[in-house]
């Protein structure tokens, strides 16, 4: 079990990790359900970023991009590029083997593009706006969507990376992973984590049941996308609720 949050963590993130570990496609995949495990140390560099920041900037707005800076630094662009690749795919209109390989294709389309400059739009304005716990709680959360979506979902092509990494997860691990995430998210903001992680669930289900309308299941860019877009929702949350 140490072992394959090891191989997450060097997979999934940039965390420097002292231990090295051979990447193993099966510990990979049963160590997804810990993912918000991740979020946590990811969400604590964050956090620290974020009161570091204050302290020497009077500045929201510059803060939040310093925070975007810092979460890029830490975690790469892999979940990222997985929102484009998602929006450039499903916006297209095509059919559905045509979305599969829009969305294998490495150049980013104009669907993408906006996407993108809508996500960090979005996310500079959010994180200007959220309490700190938020910025705490976002990576916790939107990390159990990898789990959910590796869990229930199916994958829409006959063979690839994150093929391995479903076959190896079930309900039992989404069960797993939203237990851990809903200890976590009681912890760091009490009954309110709580709503939030309801609402983050209820969006992922969603999001894959539409994912699976349009191309026959899921595929390692919308588990990304799905990430990414959890954050937002968890932050946006994080503004009405207070």
């Amino acid at each position: 079990m140490i072992k394959g949050f090891i191989i997450l963590l060097q997979f999934m993130t940039r965390i420097p990790v002292p231990v090295k570990v051979e990447y193993d496609e099966e510990k990979l995949g049963r160590a997804v359900k810990f993912f918000p495990l991740a979020g946590l140390i990811i969400g604590l560099f964050l956090f620290a970023v974020n009161f570091l920041a204050g302290k020497v900037i009077d500045n929201r707005q510059i803060t939040a991009v310093i925070i975007i800076m810092a979460e890029i630094l830490i975690t790469g662009l892999i979940h990222i590029d997985g929102l484009a690749d998602t929006a450039d795919g499903l916006f297209s209109y095509a059919d559905k083997e045509r979305m599969l390989e829009i969305m294998k294709d490495s150049r980013i389309g104009t669907n993408g593009t906006v996407a993108l400059i809508l996500y960090f739009l979005a996310k500079a304005v959010f994180l200007a706006a959220v309490k700190p716990e938020y910025i705490l709680l976002y990576p916790v959360i939107s990390r159990m969507a990898t789990s959910i979506n590796a869990g229930l979902g199916e994958y829409a092509r006959k063979k690839g990376m994150s093929n391995g990494i479903i076959e190896k997860n079930g309900k039992k691990d989404v069960a797993v992973s939203i237990v851990i995430t809903a200890v976590l998210s009681f912890g760091i903001l009490g009954l309110k984590g709580l709503i939030v992680l309801a609402l983050a669930i209820l969006f992922i289900l969603f999001f894959m049941e539409n994912v699976k309308r349009k191309i026959g299941g899921i595929t390692g860019d919308t588990m990304g996308a799905s990430l990414e877009l959890t954050a937002i929702l968890v932050l946006f949350a994080g503004i009405i609720l207070k």
